[in-house]
């Protein structure tokens, strides 16, 4: 974000707001994970109960057709049992107990039908049709014998007893189907009762586990809500600071642009004096220029709207150039190279890493501000390739060396500058997938190391172009 988006938006933030937010939402996230804990749990409890209520139902179901199929059974055996009586002692009472076994053997079959699926309803009606005709040569079968055709009983006979066997044989087939259903249901309900026991423990046991988390949510939120105030007050205390800073900043050059151009406007000057002015604006205005590209730049990188193209680029002569620019306008501050023979290229923007020598070369002298020599040192390790920059000023407290990389970070208040420079050389080193650290004592200077890697993964064509820049010391 720019400098004034950053300070508008810390403007905008309020105490309470943010607090309130997280808190609701915590508290919303508390209330659904309860009800979604006890919702599961019930869940559990009805899938489980329903389960075994419809494979007990089905046992049962299994265990009465079999139950149905050997009454069936057994009322043909007694049918056949009061034929062959009737047959060899005719009479009216065994007339009459074979018209009732008949019924009981009827509503036997009548029985499967009504209690069995569409399967038993087709063999009930089989059987019954087998029946009808096994009467019906059963009649025959008396007639013939009371008229004493022999010939003719031993026929019906070879009749009547397939059908007979008919009958008992689909029966006994279907009683052994129902019989293994039964016994599969109840091995099914074994092991869902196995399952219930094994997971109702677990399911509770998760469910209470759920119910802990969502405690620990809410005492987290907590802390996050009295972190929040500390960095509201933080981010308040910066707002001031970086408001102060940059009015200063700003203030600075700007004083310099009007009081030159009210001289050159009311007095009367001569071609050099004007030179001399216009020169003055001119550095003024650029420097005003970089603070601001500075601040749009950091903005860009740090959303990720700023991409780059890479080529090769020789490190050695990007900090050749560098040094060059700082000799003739820092000659306190001599600028020692020390550069490998022999460095490979390593692929990156050429513009970017220019910046970043720049920038550092820009820290060491602005934070060497009773002189020294600035140490630059390129070296070769494996596939990496290593950029040093040392100077001997006041240097970086232990505490502040991990700060120092962030935006608006600076050591010292009595340096010049918004602290953009190495939160800018960050930014673009971790675009090219390279590592920058600093080691320091403080009073014994700074030492900034840049790692990158001779090759990195290509990225899309630059979206934003490098904005233009002078760097005096």
């Amino acid at each position: 974000m720019t400098g004034r988006h950053a300070a508008d938006t810390m403007i905008a933030m309020q105490p309470a707001q943010i607090p309130d937010g997280m808190s609701n939402q915590a508290l919303r996230l508390a209330a659904l994970g309860v009800a979604g804990v006890v919702a599961c749990l019930a869940a559990f409890s009805i899938i489980a109960a329903y389960t075994i209520q419809t494979q007990v139902s089905r046992s049962q179901h299994y265990e009465a057709l079999h139950d149905i199929y050997s009454a069936a059974n057994a009322a043909l055996l007694a049918d056949e049992a009061t034929q062959l009586e009737g047959l060899v002692l005719p009479s009216d009472e065994h007339s009459a107990e074979r018209a009732d076994a008949d019924e009981a053997v009827t509503a036997a079959f009548g029985a499967i039908a009504a209690h069995g699926d569409q399967e038993d309803a087709q063999l009930a009606k089989d059987l019954l049709r087998l029946h009808e005709q096994y009467l019906h040569v059963y009649a025959s079968l008396a007639t013939a014998g009371f008229s004493g055709d022999q010939l003719e009983v031993l026929r019906l006979h070879d009749v009547e007893d397939p059908l007979y066997l008919t009958m008992r044989e689909r029966i006994a087939a279907m009683m052994r189907v129902r019989e293994a259903e039964a016994d599969a249901a109840l091995v099914s309900l074994r092991d869902t009762a196995q399952w219930v026991l094994i997971l109702a423990p677990a399911a509770f046991l998760v469910g209470f586990a759920l119910l802990f988390g969502l405690w620990r949510i809410l005492d987290r939120t907590e802390d996050a809500r009295r972190r929040t105030y500390r960095e509201i007050e933080q981010l308040s205390r910066l707002r001031g600071e970086f408001v102060s800073i940059v009015s200063h900043e700003f203030r600075t050059p700007l004083t310099g642009v009007l009081g030159f151009s009210e001289m050159m406007r009311d007095e009367d000057l001569s071609l050099p004096e004007m030179k001399e002015y216009a020169g003055d604006i001119n550095k003024d205005a650029r420097r005003l220029t970089n603070l601001i590209n500075d601040m749009l730049d950091l903005d860009a990188m740090e959303s990720g709207r700023l991409q780059m193209q890479l080529a090769p680029v020789d490190l050695n002569g990007t900090v050749a150039d560098a040094a060059a620019q700082f000799r003739s306008s820092a000659a306190e501050h001599p600028i020692a190279l020390r550069l490998a023979e022999g460095l490979p290229m390593l692929e990156g923007e050429s513009d970017r890493l220019m910046q970043v020598v720049t920038n550092l070369l820009s820290n060491a002298i602005k934070y060497s501000p009773n002189g020294g020599a600035i140490e630059v040192q390129t070296r070769s390790d494996g596939q990496l390739v290593t950029l040093t920059v040392r100077d001997h000023g006041i240097g970086i407290a232990a505490e502040q060396l991990e700060k120092i990389f962030d935006r608006y970070s600076r050591i010292e208040a009595d340096i010049k500058g918004i602290g953009l420079g190495l939160a800018i050389v960050s930014q673009i080193v971790q675009l090219h997938h390279g590592t920058v650290w600093a080691t320091s004592e403080a009073g014994d200077g700074s030492v900034f190391h840049v790692r990158l890697p001779m090759e990195s993964a290509t990225l899309a064509p630059r979206a934003a172009p490098l904005r233009s820049r002078v760097h005096p010391a």
